[in-house]
């Protein structure tokens, strides 16, 4: 298995693909079109390129006609669909240590990001980053969000805990029973994607939780980090660095690198390794930021130059002409298909911006609840 790249593990299309079976999805296709192997799905060590990643969730849910189905789909999938990762939160011995447990290995399920878990006098946040520059993410972190929230009723034994959701995109056209279970509880066009945790959960012991099975779990999860965990992928690590400097206008190459804990001479030799520059890379990663702000966010003009770094309206307008040779009105109003550089609908090779993976493979797969089960569950 190929680890160059950026890489997330497989099995989430394997349940995605079980979830869906009374479907008329023709995964060859998707493997093909989304260049990856689909030996992967059986195989229990088996990665897909990030974009793809992405890609396949945002082509099922306009497949299904159902732009918030990922939300029940994955907040009723089974733990353990995940391995160890899901029993590493299901059986800790309190809330704080799932969420700190998920930080630690996230990297045995992805090297294109961290997770972050940062608390405050009012609780705990669990944070995924917002990736730019990989394609549009909108539908997966609808199923992230499933699934995570799905581990902490499991894990808290409460159907619905009083958490607040935080999702840097627009509110879906449809209506899910999970937007039902937590309203009021969710908002959409938010700076992050997060989950808010009150304090007086963080110390509550979880019920499954058992020292000497833990013990067991903690073991087989540090052996799949010797296999998986390595550090976050070098260009990953950079542009996350960029995206998440964009709105304060520290995007600069002396701040980045000191922020990355590097010399500025060594971001540009690992960037020149990669065929690109820092000039480029930000400015791929603003556009990119530009196309999602304006397409899956009701954000204002005026707050998404902001959240880009430009300091006046007209100089953000004057990008966006130049980068999608329309004005930044027509970009939100256009059908919901990506721009390439030129304004034209781009090619499916045009999110391929990182290097990819190249996966080899083979494994098993179980039962899964079945779509329609899913979506009328509450």
């Amino acid at each position: 298995m190929s680890l160059d790249g950026e890489w997330a593990r497989a099995d989430v299309f394997r349940v995605l693909r079980d979830i869906c079976s009374n479907e008329d999805l023709d995964w060859p296709y998707l493997a093909q079109r989304y260049n990856f192997d689909l030996a992967s799905l059986e195989d229990p060590q088996g990665v897909v390129p990030i974009t793809a990643w992405h890609g396949v969730f945002e082509y099922i849910a306009e497949k299904l006609g159902n732009d918030a189905v990922m939300f029940d789909l994955f907040n009723n999938v089974d733990i353990g669909c995940f391995s160890i990762f899901d029993y590493l939160f299901a059986c800790a011995p309190t809330l704080r240590d799932a969420c700190q447990a998920w930080v630690k290995f996230i990297s045995i399920r992805t090297n294109a990001y961290r997770m972050t878990f940062e608390e405050d006098e009012t609780g705990g946040y669990v944070q995924w980053p917002i990736l730019e520059g990989r394609g549009e993410w909108r539908q997966n972190m609808f199923a992230r969000m499933g699934w995570a929230t799905q581990q902490l009723e499991h894990a808290l034994d409460m159907k619905t805990p009083p958490i607040m959701i935080e999702l840097a995109t627009s509110e879906p056209k449809n209506r899910s029973a999970f937007q039902k279970k937590y309203q009021g509880r969710i908002r959409f066009n938010a700076p992050h994607n997060r989950i808010a945790l009150p304090k007086a959960l963080l110390s509550r012991p979880l019920r499954r939780n058992d020292a000497h099975l833990y013990d067991i779990i903690l073991k087989s999860a540090l052996s799949e980090l010797d296999r998986f965990g390595e550090l976050e992928a070098p260009l990953s690590r950079i542009a996350n660095e960029v995206a998440s400097n964009l709105a304060d206008g520290s995007c600069t190459l002396p701040h980045v690198a000191a922020k990355l804990g590097m010399s500025q001479r060594a971001v540009q030799r690992l960037l020149e390794k990669e065929g690109t520059s820092f000039r480029k890379l930000s400015e791929e990663i603003r556009r990119s930021a530009a196309e999602r702000y304006l397409r899956s966010t009701d954000l204002p003009m005026k707050e998404i130059a902001y959240l880009l770094g430009f300091s006046e309206l007209s100089t953000f307008s004057r990008a966006v002409k130049a980068w999608f040779g329309v004005s930044p009105r027509k970009v939100r109003e256009a059908p919901e298909k990506p721009l390439s550089i030129n304004g034209d609908p781009a090619s499916d090779d045009s999110v391929k911006q990182f290097t990819q993976p190249s996966p080899k493979n083979k494994s098993a797969h179980a039962t899964r609840p079945r779509l329609r089960e899913a979506i009328t569950a509450d």
